[in-house]
């Protein structure tokens, strides 16, 4: 055990080396700071985007002695981003421009893991926050504030056609949504109206768990990440829910991306079950409830992870590196192995990326 344990912890270090140092970061140049979601072969980042920038900023808050720099660097980055009179492209291509439907559209999901790294980063210490920041990215979450309710996207034009897929047609995984806007709480006070459409849909997802079922595993997961923050969710109800996806484990450990696409194995999704395991099994203090399906996760993750850090999005051998699936990967093992320990874990709920 002793000795699988130190290969869990030295798998995390491996992660965190490669995305603290690795060529995620933009270090030069008008893009400097932000972070990019896939890493080509080359080495070169293929796209870079404002959700993965938040992410990143939350990741490296849930990190025990976080180097400031490339906190601040982000945040920077974020200020310029948001700071336009045009709706911020979802993702910036960095070399040919390629046809992508996300920029047909503005995300409230994307504008929500940009405030909920910033508020991360800067409750932690690793950044100082402009007030220019926090009322440009208000501005732009007030767009998504509706008479019934908070919108998933806003079309960039009448033009605009988008795909009928979880982020643009809504679902549960807007508790992550509200639970992330509400973060921002702590840093500036929200618009009465927004705050309102936030805290109304985490209530809604968060007390109606049992009877939400599945969308698709990744948004469902989102959606648990976001009800364990709200003070309204039933645990045991949650447990339930989750247990819904634990019941698609494969012997390998892995989990499918949907029940109509069972063939795709994705790690992002490993690794998101993985920590919602752990949080959940220690916030009903049944230690062990989960444990089979915690080792599987972790048998299914360990394989993926690359000599040199580096995590591909799924196992079909592309040689790019997905970057939110390493975030998410290197959480999940860090818990993992105080999980095993019976140690407190590294970090809270709500610091999950």
């Amino acid at each position: 055990m002793t000795e699988f344990i130190q290969a869990v912890t030295a798998s995390a270090a491996r992660i965190r080396d490669k995305l603290l140092h690795g060529p995620a970061r933009q270090l030069m140049g008008v893009n400097q700071g932000a972070v990019a979601g896939t890493v080509q072969a080359d080495g070169s980042a293929r796209y870079i985007y404002g959700e993965i920038t938040g992410y990143y900023l939350h990741w490296l808050a849930s990190l025990r002695d976080a180097p400031k720099a490339p906190a601040q660097a982000a945040a920077n980055w974020l200020q310029n981003y948001l700071h336009s009179a045009d709706m911020p492209l979802t993702r910036i291509y960095l070399q040919a421009a390629e046809p992508d439907w996300r920029n047909q559209a503005l995300f409230a999901f994307d504008l929500a893991m940009i405030a909920g790294g910033l508020t991360r980063a800067s409750t932690s210490n690793l950044i100082s926050l402009s007030p220019i920041l926090l009322a440009d990215l208000q501005s732009w979450l007030l767009l998504f504030v509706g008479d019934a309710g908070l919108k998933v996207c806003i079309p960039r034009s009448s033009a605009a056609q988008l795909p009928q897929r979880w982020s643009t047609q809504g679902g549960s995984f807007t508790a992550k949504t509200a639970s992330r806007i509400l973060m921002l709480h702590a840093q500036s006070p929200l618009d009465a109206s927004l705050a309102v459409a936030c805290q109304q849909e985490l209530h809604a997802r968060a007390t109606q768990a049992d009877k939400l079922g599945l969308d698709m595993i990744h948004p469902t997961l989102y959606a648990l990440e976001g009800c364990m923050t709200s003070a309204s969710a039933d645990h045991e109800q949650l447990a339930r829910w989750f247990e819904q996806i634990l019941a698609l484990q494969a012997a390998d450990g892995s989990l499918p991306e949907s029940l109509q696409n069972m063939d795709v194995r994705r790690t992002d999704i490993i690794a998101q079950a993985l920590r919602m395991a752990i949080f959940l099994e220690r916030s009903l203090s049944q230690p062990g409830r989960y444990r089979t399906a915690c080792d599987g996760f972790a048998q299914a993750l360990l394989p993926r992870i690359r000599q040199d850090g580096s995590m591909g999005f799924c196992t079909d051998n592309k040689p790019e590196a997905n970057i939110w699936c390493a975030m998410f990967t290197e959480q999940a093992l860090r818990l993992y192995a105080a999980y095993l320990q019976d140690q407190p874990l590294p970090f809270a709920v709500e610091a999950l990326v």
